[in-house]
């Protein structure tokens, strides 16, 4: 596990500290074991013997939020993510992956309709457990965690919803969505607004309905069993559905199958990630298109496996800029405090970091507040709950659509409601 390519990396460190002005989460810990320079210094304390792998270790390692910014900073050019994820998988191997983490890894990730079973008994679950706080609701894993607001789960899923592709006369091109587990269970809407654009540019898509997580939760808790073989399966079945482009609308599931994906697999998988594209990217490369912009106003929050992790920031500016009355925010390309594991594993943390977005957004003067990522929409959506705040998240691809169709801007972005029917 533990490579010459790692050690490469470890020794380009310069120890200048620079990443302590930019990560987010040493910007609120003030903890030198939270930032990259302290993590690599560990990461070296290891190789030389001087500490051993413990969970006190692999504690600091899973408090990286994986932002990228301080990859994206540093002048020796380290490779921050490859050593924090090699730690982290030979931690894996020496400590074992936590018990719960590993049956949802291995036992439900990996099989589609196991997990639709579990995510169907959560339904059930938020529908009897009483409400806190307006707006909350409960469902696994997040029942038991206090007063966080949590949309409800879909009773449609994405890949239940479009079991058949929506004929398009005469299409230009063919595209796959890979759709990812938030949109497919939660956020249907943003894969309604997807679908219908990408139609209205005259584009057919194809949702194939074996695909499955894009692994990320289980590479980032090091089980790289799980992830390589969730990869080869997606590999597979967008292979099968031979499409010209694969197009996704999380920022993370896109970061993953366009780098993680060569990273497990290797050259096998350049056919499959060089397709690969985010809707903003692929629509704004591809598609001329004139639109009727909305009366609204309009603010963007970057997010980091979009911005940092894959140089996209100008196209969903541009799709705003033409849709609505789009105002820039504060610093917007700075960290909301969502992230998959972390959010899960230092809830606490993640709001701190999180206070700063809440206020430049609700400073902006926005009335709705855009972003690429899912993970993202549903942190923002957390910390403007909490603050009792009128104002509406939604994804760059609605607020296209709404200028687009002329569909109603409050009812197309608001909260989503439960779809009718049987999700599974």
């Amino acid at each position: 596990m533990i490579t010459q390519e790692w050690e490469t990396e470890i020794n380009k460190c310069a120890r200048c500290g620079k990443c302590r002005s930019v990560c987010p989460v040493f910007i609120e810990t003030g903890n030198e074991s939270m930032v990259a320079r302290g993590r690599i210094s560990l990461a070296d304390a290891l190789r030389n013997g001087e500490i051993f792998h413990t969970e006190l270790l692999r504690d600091y390692l899973l408090s990286c939020k994986k932002c990228l910014r301080c990859s994206s900073i540093c002048p020796s050019g380290v490779d921050y993510d490859f050593i924090i994820q090699t730690m982290l998988d030979d931690l894996a191997n020496h400590l074992g992956i936590w018990l719960i983490p590993r049956i949802i890894f291995r036992l439900f990730l990996t099989r589609r309709w196991l997990f639709n079973l579990i995510l169907k008994t959560a339904i059930t679950f938020q529908q009897l457990i009483p409400l806190k706080r307006q707006g909350t609701m409960r469902h696994l894993p997040f029942m038991f965690m206090g007063g966080r607001w949590i949309p409800p789960l879909a009773k449609k899923s994405v890949l239940n919803k479009y079991r058949n592709t929506k004929k398009v006369k005469h299409p230009k091109m063919r595209v796959g969505f890979y759709v990812g587990c938030l949109i497919n269970y939660v956020y249907t809407d943003i894969a309604d607004a997807v679908i219908e654009v990408l139609n209205h540019f005259g584009t057919e898509v194809v949702i194939p309905r074996k695909q499955l997580c894009c692994g990320i939760p289980a590479r980032s808790l090091g089980d790289a069993k799980t992830a390589r073989r969730l990869a080869e399966t997606n590999i597979t079945v967008f292979e099968k559905a031979n499409v010209d482009f694969i197009i996704t609308a999380c920022a993370t599931c896109g970061r993953t199958l366009k780098r993680d994906y060569h990273r497990i697999l290797g050259d096998h998988s350049l056919k499959f990630t060089d397709k690969v594209y985010d809707i903003s990217e692929f629509i704004e490369k591809y598609f001329p298109y004139a639109t009727k912009p909305l009366n609204t106003k309009i603010t963007y929050h970057d997010p980091c496996h979009l911005y940092w992790g894959q140089n996209i920031s100008k196209q969903p500016r541009d799709i705003l800029r033409r849709s609505a009355e789009f105002q820039e925010m504060e610093n917007p390309e700075r960290c909301c405090g969502g992230g998959g594991v972390f959010n899960l594993l230092h809830y606490d943390l993640s709001l701190k970091i999180g206070e700063y977005k809440a206020t430049a957004i609700e400073q902006s003067g926005a009335e709705m507040v855009a972003t690429g990522c899912p993970g993202c929409r549903l942190q923002i959506e957390d910390l403007l709950a909490a603050r009792g705040s009128e104002i509406k998240c939604t994804h760059t691809i609605q607020i296209l659509r709404d200028a687009l169709l002329k569909a109603s801007p409050v009812k197309a972005c608001a909260r989503p409601r439960e779809a009718e029917g049987n999700v599974f």
